[in-house]
């Protein structure tokens, strides 16, 4: 079918890394019943957080190509999805930005961390 996804346990806290749905699979459902079922796993099993990094490699939000120093969480308040950026997936599934990892991925291209509560 196409999908991938990873999950990783550190105690109360289960990263998703990564969730990708090849793009003709995309716009289904799939990715979201992923994240659900993520979600109702991990909480059943004692998680108390879901966590996700959605790198933005791309220039897709306005987080990237931009020196996010020494203001971080301005920026952070007044990003935008420029081109399609999986934040907006996650935030419609209940995950909220916590933090970023400037120049996760080389200079201006940083690591956009979400998180939920289960």
């Amino acid at each position: 079918m196409g999908i991938q996804f990873k999950v990783l346990k550190y105690g109360n806290v289960w990263e998703l890394h990564p969730l990708v749905v090849r793009t003709e699979f995309r716009r289904q459902g799939i990715g979201r019943s992923l994240v659900a079922d993520l979600a109702t796993e991990a909480k059943n099993r004692g998680g108390i957080v879901l966590w996700v990094g959605t790198d933005d490699e791309d220039n897709q939000t306005t987080l990237s190509g931009i020196d996010l120093y020494p203001n971080v969480w301005e920026h952070i308040a007044k990003i935008r999805n420029l081109r399609g950026h999986p934040y907006e997936f996650y935030q419609k599934m209940g995950f909220a930005i916590v933090g970023v990892m400037p120049d996760a991925n080389g200079i201006g291209k940083p690591d956009i961390f979400m998180a939920k509560r289960l």
